[in-house]
């Protein structure tokens, strides 16, 4: 294998064996890497990475002269300079050292001081390429941070080997395996992320196919999306009315299921829309997508076609969020009519010719508003006479079972997603957040320990800029990383500490700007100055949020003590509601979660009650003291 050339289109800088690079001078290395990185980079920050590089070389090379001497076979070793992650936005590791049959993820900083972001920087690089690397899979991943500045001990860090540049040759001696990798296998092989949803939507809108993901296959979403289209054949050939229910933890895959049955399987269920009663969702899709029918408004649909006469023209109609429909008493205080959207989408379905498949997506635990406490009872009674006219056959996952016990309902294994996406490492994150907001604290921290050893970390602070500076670091070089603030309606203390969630300032807040910007665009999220609502963000996700925590949810010594804010139209429970509000903050993150609790005595208690259930400090720079 030869080292690429500048001309080359290759998603590297420079890749090689340990010979070829040795045996490379400096300057046509550089001009490689310059050549390759010359679109990403002004003039005066293309500089300052040189000298990074230049840097790089030399500490490389010298460690490598010195393995070479120790383990000969070192010189077939495959180096990987500025590799990109494909489809990652120009995500890279400085290097990847294909050090016999392990795979060795170095990351540089030229700095004595650690910030705990490099050490998660790092880390991800090699969570992703184990979890969606092909040429990876299964094999040992060693990540190291070298700091070049300074002189210390090693330390390990979640699994990131923290070291100086004179540790590095015996570091790398240390972890390499005896086998071997073949360097342009492992350049050539499918590396597959599993996308965010508005990246997921523009691949169907673009008929692209989106990847097969391993974690996305054994989470069942192929058997679901298969099981629907089953279903929906049947009724087109039995003539039949039904009405099908998914359901599923939050980031298991909902949506993305309801979308792809839609869009990938038109030709085989038949005419298809996909409706969803989250209005910034729709205005995020439809932005990122620039087509405004691909995603429709949900309440738009039930005054057309269920308060309408207007008769619908699609068989299928999948809607997102099917517990949170409108319940009567909202729907007459809202819209002057005394019925339930469920009832009106029943309705609205009868109304189209010889079949229909209503296919709900309910999710847990995520009913957030006045009218959403009805739950799926309502759809329960929606189907049955009298207020059904016709006869409907309920499919459902085996949990929802008891709520549809008077319309015998076929159960499937398939329609219920327990497997969250957003991370391998976050399995256990809606069990997590579960525990804390219901006040078990040591159930709480339990979990979180493996959520942190695996690459999922979680951090509290009292100090707002402390926050920004840990996610800034973190995502140091990562153009395509999601990530912002995140606060409850509810909370009135928050703009006294720099987080304006009044409504004033979210309902000005242009919701699809702010998820769609790129991170140099004041609008963007990635500037950590708006902040969104659980109104905004339910449904999406970011790489990593930071949950500014109110007083409305605060620990008293022994429990937690809710302060809902009254609402203009009544609600039944509305503590639970804010409840459900902290669960939808909580569970937004792909790679990790960040909490500012503002430095407030009121609550004082509550970030003790964070810390007891497993969430750690936000790691400050850390002066690494210099051994004489």
């Amino acid at each position: 294998m030869t080292a690429s050339s500048p001309e080359s289109a290759a998603p590297w800088g420079w890749a090689g064996t340990v010979r070829e690079f040795l045996n490379a001078t400096p300057e046509k290395w550089l001009a490689s890497l310059k050549e390759h990185h010359r679109r990403m980079f002004s003039r005066s920050s293309a500089n300052t990475q040189a000298v990074a590089w230049s840097e790089e070389f030399e500490v490389l090379s010298a460690a490598l002269r010195v393995v070479c001497v120790a383990r000969p076979e070192a010189i077939r070793w495959g180096v990987v300079f500025e590799y990109e992650l494909p489809l990652e936005g120009g995500r890279r590791p400085d290097v990847v050292l294909l050090a016999g049959d392990t795979i060795v993820v170095l990351e540089f900083k030229c700095t004595s001081r650690l910030n705990r972001g490099f050490v998660d920087q790092v880390a991800a690089y090699a969570r992703d390429l184990a979890e969606y690397h092909e040429e990876s899979h299964g094999r040992s991943i060693h990540p190291i941070l070298v700091l070049t500045k300074g002189t210390y001990d090693e330390r390990r860090d979640q699994g990131v080997s923290v070291i100086d540049i004179a540790l590095l040759s015996s570091s790398l001696q240390r972890v390499a395996g005896e086998g071997e990798i073949n360097l342009a296998g492992w350049l050539n092989s499918d590396y597959k992320p599993l996308p965010f949803l508005v990246e997921a939507a523009r691949r169907i809108f673009a008929n692209e196919p989106l990847p097969h993901v391993k974690r996305a296959l054994s989470a069942g979403i192929p058997q679901a999306v298969d099981l629907l289209c089953k279903i929906a054949g049947d009724a087109a050939s039995n003539g039949q009315r039904v009405l099908v229910m998914l359901t599923g933890v939050p980031g298991s895959g909902k949506t993305l299921t309801g979308l792809r049955l839609v869009y990938e399987h038109s030709a085989q269920i038949g005419s298809s829309t996909f409706l969803s009663g989250n209005g910034p969702l729709v205005q995020v899709l439809q932005d990122a997508l620039g087509n405004r029918a691909f995603v429709k408004d949900l309440h738009a649909y039930i005054r057309s076609y269920g308060i309408g006469q207007r008769k619908p023209k699609e068989h299928v109609v999948v809607f997102d969020e099917a517990q949170r429909a409108w319940d009567q008493a909202y729907m007459q205080a809202k819209r002057g009519v005394s019925k339930g959207e469920p009832q009106l989408l029943v309705e609205a379905g009868e109304k189209v010719d010889a079949w229909v498949a209503l296919v709900g997506l309910v999710g847990d635990g995520q009913e957030i508003h006045s009218g959403e406490e009805g739950g799926i009872a309502q759809w329960a009674l929606a189907v049955r006479p009298p207020i059904a006219s016709q006869d409907w056959k309920v499919h459902c996952a085996p949990r929802l079972a008891f709520e549809f016990e008077e319309s015998s309902p076929v159960t499937h294994k398939e329609l219920d997603l327990s497997l969250s996406l957003r991370s391998r490492h976050a399995e256990q994150l809606h069990a997590w957040v579960q525990n804390l907001l219901d006040g078990s604290l040591p159930f709480a921290a339990r979990l979180a320990l493996p959520m942190h050893d695996e690459g999922f970390p979680m951090y509290i602070t009292r100090d707002l800029d402390e926050a920004r500076g840990y996610v800034r670091a973190r995502y140091e070089g990562d153009t395509e990383k999601k990530y912002g603030l995140l606060s409850s309606s509810h909370a009135r203390i928050l703009p006294k500490f720099g987080v304006d969630n009044s409504w004033p300032a979210t309902s000005r807040l242009k919701v699809a700007r702010w998820y769609n910007d790129p991170p140099n665009k004041e609008s963007s999220c990635c500037a950590l100055a708006a902040t969104v609502t659980e109104f905004s963000c339910q449904g999406l996700e970011l790489d990593l949020p930071v949950v500014c925590w109110g007083e409305d949810y605060a620990w008293t010594g022994s429990e937690w003590k809710l302060t809902p804010i009254r609402r203009r139209y009544v609600q039944e429970d509305p503590e639970q509601l804010l409840k459900n509000v902290y669960r939808v903050l909580l569970t937004r993150g792909r790679d990790g979660l960040v909490i500012f609790v503002p430095p407030t005595p009121a609550l004082d208690k509550t970030e003790v009650a964070l810390l007891a259930s497993g969430v750690r400090p936000v790691p400050g720079e850390e002066l690494i003291a210099a051994l004489a």
